[in-house]
């Protein structure tokens, strides 16, 4: 007994300590989130003369047309269905390269044709988030050459390989009203900083579970 808790004691901790810390870091998250959505819309000037650190989750305007290149995100659900995340390319007119998030679509409606957008020039407005991983694969893909792409994660790096050294480093997540958006389904965080805490607080009951059952068999008699 006295081994089992040495043992799993420690990680127990560790483990509730770490929701914890994950919990704080999602509360730092969604009160930027909200923070800088709640701010003037600014548009590609005053992008270029904002701090990097300041552009989180503010709300954009751009002027310029979507690109042909296309990235479908897989296995995205929403409403117990399944679908894509549509991500294309768009060049603005200040001859900057973003890939825009589109939104959700279900795989029954699903049709690439009818996803183009015509190439004019127009107008856009979504929220500046940061480019990381989006998607989850569990082997490494060999992707296809031609466009579009069919993914199972996407990243800035394989992004940035395929779209040359100029894709910005942030992803527009495309307002419903913009022309091209799909069903938007992205958040800034996928669990809300309470499911954290409830973890730990289940890791830390475990370690007092735990430390309960070493006195107790510790001073029970044979």
């Amino acid at each position: 007994m006295t081994a089992f808790f040495v043992f799993f004691f420690p990680i127990l901790i560790y483990l509730g300590s770490w929701q914890v810390s994950r919990g704080l870091e999602k509360e730092v998250i969604v009160s930027q989130h909200y923070e800088n959505k709640s701010l003037p819309v600014i548009n590609e000037k005053e992008m270029d003369i904002t701090s990097a650190d300041k552009l989180t989750y503010r709300t954009i305007n751009l002027n310029g047309y979507f690109g042909a290149e296309s990235y479908f995100l897989d296995n995205r659900l929403y409403m117990q269905e399944a679908g894509y995340e549509v991500f294309t390319t768009f060049e603005s007119s200040g001859d900057k390269t973003f890939l825009v998030n589109r939104g959700w679509i279900s795989k029954e409606d699903f049709n690439y044709q009818g996803l183009a957008i015509s190439d004019s020039e127009l107008s856009i407005q979504g929220i500046l988030s940061p480019f990381k991983r989006f998607g989850l694969s569990l082997a490494n893909e060999i992707l296809e050459q031609d466009w579009p792409k069919y993914v199972q994660e996407l990243d800035y790096a394989q992004a940035k390989s395929d779209l040359g050294e100029d894709l910005n480093n942030s992803v527009i997540q495309l307002s419903a009203g913009s022309i091209g958006a799909l069903e938007p389904i992205w958040k800034p965080i996928e669990l809300k900083p309470s499911r954290h805490y409830g973890y730990a607080v289940q890791w830390f009951g475990l370690a007092l579970v735990l430390i309960c059952s070493f006195f107790h068999f510790g001073f029970k008699k044979d």
